[in-house]
């Protein structure tokens, strides 16, 4: 027995058929954390200039950046990833 589908039907069966979308972890950010913009914006706001490195720590919430203080010194801040706290700052 032969079995005839028009394929129109078949072209809407697949169009209605949900589709499974796989994140790629690396690359996904919280919606309410800060932006690496927003990060240095509060940074620079305090006095901190000349920034090198940035970092976004995910599976620790923090923000870690590399930069000189208000008198040239260079400086490793790490910042809460979502309120811009600053957590902790060496001197290098």
């Amino acid at each position: 027995m032969k079995l005839f589908v028009p394929s129109g039907f078949l072209v809407l069966t697949l169009a209605i058929a949900p589709v499974a979308c796989i994140a790629d972890p690396v690359h996904t950010a919280p919606t309410n954390a800060l932006t690496v913009q927003q990060a240095l914006r509060m940074l620079q706001d305090q006095g901190y200039y000349d920034f090198k490195k940035i970092k976004l720590e995910q599976d620790e919430d923090e923000i870690e950046v590399e930069a000189r203080n208000k008198i040239g010194h260079k400086v490793e801040i790490e910042l809460d990833l979502y309120t811009g706290q600053v957590l902790t700052i060496e001197h290098d």
